[in-house]
């Protein structure tokens, strides 16, 4: 007699089974995501250090070169104009794009450098969107004594320049590229902006502290004959009387306050100080540490919370 065979029963997964598969790849794609964007987020915190201590160096460089550090900003007598980004171009292996900007530092106003933009930045100005920067100089520290808005500066050495300290002053912070608050106005500071040459004033200027500590609420001794009036400052509100806050850390660009600094790291400032060092400032440090970190000859030892 002929044996019948009997069929093989094919294995599937039921729906049941298949839903508790798809749960179980949900909840790992959960656990593994934050972990994923803390180490984005940590290697964008390592390269935007990085930029600020390239540039940080390329200021000491600029200054073993020439006996002073780069100026805020000047015309040199009217034959060539520039900020301090401009300035330290050669000295942060982008000789050929000084070079190609001739006299003009906004000659290179589309012109992106990436030592200049911190990858956690998450604004681009749309006129200029390749030569926006996320980091701003101090202007009380790369200015000379004397001279205000459109002023022809000469700064002095990197000691004469920060009496302080150079370990104890800080020179870059961080800065969105376009701060645009849902309450009206914006910022949007490029790497080739000079108040002699571009058509934004001082919105495009990529610096900081053109109210000096003086004018604060702590009575700093004055600084420069009294450079006053542009922002962002150090922990000034809107229009009012100063803020209890230094900077914002990673605000939305609804919520971005251009009268301060931004950081685009969640929990950190990042700042370079005079010597070439990068440290991470947590955004609870008080508006008068702040101060005296940002004051480059106001006498005053940094307090225990810097």
């Amino acid at each position: 007699m002929r044996k019948t065979r009997t069929p093989r029963r094919q294995c599937a997964f039921t729906l049941i089974e298949l839903l508790v598969v798809i749960a179980i790849i949900a909840i790992l794609i959960g656990l593994l995501l934050p972990a994923v964007q803390k180490v984005r987020e940590a290697a964008a915190r390592a390269k935007c250090q990085n930029n600020l201590h390239q540039m940080g160096v390329g200021v000491a460089n600029y200054e073993s070169a020439y006996g002073n550090i780069p100026p805020s900003w000047t015309s040199t007598g009217g034959t060539m104009y520039g900020s301090v980004h401009f300035w330290l171009l050669p000295y942060i292996e982008q000789g050929p794009l000084y070079n190609a900007c001739g006299n003009n530092s906004w000659n290179g106003n589309n012109q992106q450098v990436k030592v200049y933009q911190c990858p956690s930045d998450p604004t681009k100005w749309g006129s200029y969107p390749n030569s926006g920067t996320s980091y701003a100089f101090n202007h009380l520290v790369f200015s000379s004594a004397g001279g205000g808005w459109g002023y022809d500066h000469k700064p002095g050495s990197l000691q004469n320049s920060m009496p302080d300290g150079t370990s104890q002053t800080v020179i870059f912070a961080e800065r969105y590229m376009l701060c645009q608050p849902s309450w009206g106005g914006h910022t949007d500071p490029v790497w080739a902006a000079n108040p002699w040459s571009t058509p934004n004033g001082p919105w495009a200027i990529p610096a900081y502290n053109y109210t000096t500590a003086s004018n604060s609420p702590y009575g700093f001794p004055n600084h420069n004959n009294g450079l006053s009036g542009y922002y962002p400052d150090m922990g000034w509100s809107n229009g009012g009387p100063p803020s209890n806050t230094a900077f914002q850390t990673a605000p939305s660009i609804a919520a971005c306050n251009w009268y301060l600094l931004q950081s685009a790291h969640t929990g950190s400032m990042q700042v370079a100080m005079g010597d070439g060092s990068v440290r991470g400032v947590a955004p609870s440090v008080s508006v008068q540490t702040w101060t005296m970190a940002n004051h480059p000859s106001d006498g005053n030892p940094l307090p225990s919370n810097w």
